[in-house]
């Protein structure tokens, strides 16, 4: 089975052994840089001296004025609230937890809070249910899904980062959408069908019972937190199943929706059909909002296969492409960009396997931004610098940029910090889907726990892993330039 970011567990129909487990949001623009977070040097902290950051930094410095010293620190989110109880393979609780974004706090326009960040559920505990059971006899079809808590209904929270190493929810708010509670059910929606389908678990029905999509499910991957035309502070999602980005107003009620259409129309808030062959569960994952600009992008390269879209795929396994997304908020006019993520063999990880785990916009252009790369393995964790100039390509609606058929310019990229060795003997998750920073010197990174339920299954206490829900690396140069 699998949790809606990528662990791989499966679970044996009708039986008891496990095979294996799986389990934006974004800064505004920096222009006010009075909320540096203190470090303490009694919380948990990691030390990493010059030599172990040599060759970590591939900025315009000389080898000698690399810093003496980056500090990483943790934050443990001990204290949060029970979601509800899975019955099946065995009984445990479970509390909030699948964060899946990073945004700054902005209390009004340029004024940042302290120390504060916003985050965002996913689509919660859910888990892939193995076609076969242990004789043989097929149960189900790939894609589909235990869900514990069909009812689950995602928020935004607001979170502190203390002076101690101690995190803290201040503030959530429950996400809406046609006037009910979401939840991360498949969607009923044409434009949201994926091939999965969701199941509950009851023994007097059998025990696992098919539920019933609905126009309220979402798999949300990224927030930012803004200001609409009036004043009035607002949220900008994106979700994986469409994939499509969403607008709410500050007590969660999403008002607008952009997902693909086969006629791609401004007024109703449509986007390219070709984002349809986005792979399964690899919709968009990343959001930036930067001044009339909204940025998503999706976490790995369009489905070789077709994706969701009923049309012939690329057929392109190798291909380096993630669709970066840019809606301009005053027309509605909407782009498409390529990102090349860079070639990892040397690590042992594939095309397919490099992910965007965020953005954040370093301007108000619209043009600059930072990407969070990564793998599953936590070998390759990169933070990106990316702009967008006047002759990179503005996609078509064509799977031939990934086909190779078809000519383009790429972002203009280049690798700021790697931050893989810097988080090197941290219990921390495995996955870093949340990306903004305090100031261009200290950058902060919010991971997805999977609701802790790898220590659940396998009956141990749970890590610390599973408290430790975000970072700061605090540099004492700045990676980039901000305004």
């Amino acid at each position: 089975m699998k949790n809606n970011h990528g662990h791989d567990m499966k679970l044996k129909a009708f039986a008891t052994s496990i095979l294996s487990l799986c389990g934006a949001c974004v800064s505004a623009p920096s222009q006010n840089e009075n909320s540096q977070p203190q470090v303490n040097n009694s919380s948990p902290q990691a030390k990493v001296s010059a030599d172990a950051v040599k060759g970590a930094l591939d900025l315009p410095l000389n080898e000698k004025t690399l810093p003496a010293q980056v500090r990483v620190k943790t934050f443990a989110f001990k204290h949060r609230s029970p979601v509800g109880t899975v019955f099946y393979p065995k009984k445990f609780s479970f509390s909030e937890g699948g964060w899946s974004a990073a945004s700054r706090v902005e209390k009004t326009p340029g004024n940042f809070a302290a120390n504060e960040i916003w985050t965002v559920n996913d689509r919660g505990l859910n888990l892939y249910l193995e076609a076969k059971d242990s004789k043989g006899n097929v149960k189900f079809k790939d894609g589909d899904r235990y869900f514990p808590v069909p009812a689950f209904n995602q928020s935004i929270f607001r979170l502190q980062l203390k002076d101690n190493g101690e995190g803290e929810i201040v503030e959530q708010i429950g996400l809406k959408y046609l006037g009910a509670p979401t939840n991360g059910l498949p969607s009923s929606l044409l434009e949201l069908a994926t091939g999965e389908h969701g199941y509950g678990f009851k023994p007097a029905k059998g025990p696992f019972f098919s539920l019933t999509r609905t126009p309220r499910g979402f798999d949300f991957e990224g927030l930012a937190q803004t200001f609409n035309a009036e004043g009035k502070p607002e949220f900008w999602l994106v979700e994986e199943y469409g994939p499509s980005i969403l607008r709410s107003d500050a007590q969660g009620n999403i008002n607008q929706r952009w997902s693909p259409s086969k006629q791609a129309d401004i007024e109703a808030h449509s986007l390219p059909w070709v984002l349809r062959h986005r792979a399964d569960n690899r919709g968009f994952e990343g959001l930036t909002v930067s001044g009339r600009y909204v940025l998503a992008a999706l976490q790995s390269p369009l489905d070789a296969k077709g994706g969701a879209s009923g049309e012939k795929g690329h057929g392109n396994k190798d291909t380096p492409i993630h669709r970066i997304v840019r809606i301009n908020r005053d027309n509605g006019s909407v782009e498409q960009f390529a990102y090349n993520h860079s070639e990892k063999a040397a690590l042992g990880i594939k095309h397919k396997d490099v992910k965007i785990g965020d953005l954040a916009a370093l301007d108000t252009s619209g043009n600059r931004f930072l990407i969070l790369e990564h793998s599953n393995s936590r070998k390759h964790l990169v933070l990106i610098e990316a702009v967008i100039n006047e002759t990179t390509t503005r996609l078509g609606n064509s799977v031939g940029y990934e086909s190779g058929k078809l000519p383009y310019k790429p972002l203009e990229s280049r690798v700021i910090a790697d931050l893989a060795p810097l988080l090197v003997g941290l219990e921390l998750p495995e996955k870093a889907e949340g990306i903004t920073f305090f100031n261009s010197n200290t950058l902060v990174i919010v991971f997805d726990d999977d609701f802790c339920v790898d220590a659940a299954l396998a009956d141990k206490p749970a890590a610390k892993e599973c408290e430790n829900l975000a970072v700061t690396i605090e540099f004492p140069t700045p990676l980039f330039a901000s305004n």
